[in-house]
């Protein structure tokens, strides 16, 4: 795919995205097979610490060191079962952008299309390198509980694992899962985060296109050209289905994500929650937190990008209508007035993306859920 080509090449090594281009059936019957291996080594290891808190945990620090990789693997597989599942639909929504109406048109609107990549490709390899960081961090000290004989993450088995081969075998399976799980996770909220912003890429192009359109038959009227009525009439609805294929793909971006959205949100704020009273708790203890901190950290960034990019859009939609009343439409006719001031009128209500019934994705829901994790922290403290 010619968008988000970084995104979709992280799915394709971590075995969840099938590269369209390939038509050989061999290599597509491999390439699922390593699909199912990867969904596989995820579950698994989510459902084993699911069991561990089932049938091991019996205290509380216990029970939020492992709450934490725990929900933290059941967003992870939750964003590679969405994506699987509704390949065709993501594939769909990038055509969208690449045709029709939404398709730049000009060197203007091809200049404003590619700092908007620019932007998200460099966003995505700043946040990559960051995760690379921290899961190199984890890795380490994954390896260094191995040298002792400590699994990477607590789980339960109805089988002695600490039997030499057995508990290799898990080991190894549980440093792919937490590889492989770092390499989605980048790839999904940076993927989700690109297809936002590509929200306010074309509102800032539709500006772009009716501003020219305003102008050139502006100069018309003043020039007392001869025009034809019927293409200026095309050329107002353009402008205007293009607004509303803006909302459609918003809406659609909304469906294809926000259970998803809504899953990650209500994870982030207990893994928040509890790692903020266990790194309080273990203050002292540096070489003990040290994960939970750089994890933590990671955390608030990943719900920031979310946030920031939701309110961009939010703030970019309803200054659209201000972009138009500063155009130059007075000398236009009523009823091309008329048609900007519906254009005007829709985007009073600004588009918003959530994670469904939960948050609204701002800065607002972002400070909110800062003052949530505070609250809960004190709460746990008493």
């Amino acid at each position: 795919m010619q968008m988000f080509s970084l995104n979709f090449f992280m799915y394709t090594i971590c075995g969840i995205w099938r590269p369209i281009e390939w038509s050989s059936k061999g290599v597509n019957f491999l390439y699922n097979v390593f699909n199912y291996i990867i969904l596989l080594l995820e579950y698994f290891t989510m459902l084993t610490q699911f069991l561990d808190f089932l049938f091991v945990v019996n205290n509380i620090d216990d029970f939020i060191a492992n709450s934490i990789w725990f929900v933290s693997f059941v967003a992870m597989v939750c964003k590679a079962t969405v994506v699987v599942i509704r390949r065709n639909a993501i594939i769909s929504l990038i055509q969208v952008l690449l045709k029709g109406l939404c398709k730049p048109q000009d060197e203007d609107e091809i200049a404003i299309q590619t700092k908007f990549d620019q932007f998200v490709r460099l966003c995505s390899i700043k946040y990559l390198l960051l995760a690379i960081l921290s899961l190199t961090g984890v890795t380490i000290g994954s390896v260094l509980n191995i040298m002792n004989g400590q699994l990477p993450c607590r789980i339960w088995l109805p089988l002695d694992y600490n039997v030499s081969l057995v508990f290799w075998i898990i080991s190894i399976q549980q440093v792919i899962a937490i590889c492989f799980g770092t390499i989605i996770n980048v790839a999904t909220e940076t993927l989700v985060f690109g297809l936002i912003l590509e929200t306010c890429a074309q509102l800032e192009i539709f500006e772009n296109r009716l501003h020219k359109l305003i102008n050139k038959k502006t100069i018309k009227y003043l020039g007392n050209a001869l025009y034809s009525l019927n293409e200026d009439k095309t050329g107002i609805s353009k402008c205007i289905r293009h607004h509303l294929s803006i909302y459609k793909y918003a809406k659609t971006v909304n469906v294809i994500f926000n259970q998803m959205l809504f899953v990650q949100f209500f994870a982030s704020i207990l893994v928040l929650c509890s790692a903020v009273y266990y790194l309080s708790m273990h203050i002292t203890e540096l070489s003990r937190i040290a994960t939970f901190l750089v994890y933590t950290i990671g955390m608030f960034i990943q719900i920031y990008i979310y946030c920031w990019s939701g309110n961009e859009v939010i703030l970019k939609s309803m200054n659209v209508g201000n972009a138009i009343y500063f155009m130059d439409w007075p000398l236009l006719s009523v009823n091309e007035k008329k048609e900007l001031l519906i254009v005007m009128i829709r985007s009073t209500i600004p588009i918003k993306f959530t994670s469904s019934f939960l948050i609204t994705l701002s800065l607002q829901s972002y400070s909110n859920i800062l003052k949530t994790s505070y609250s809960a922290f004190n709460v746990l403290k008493k």
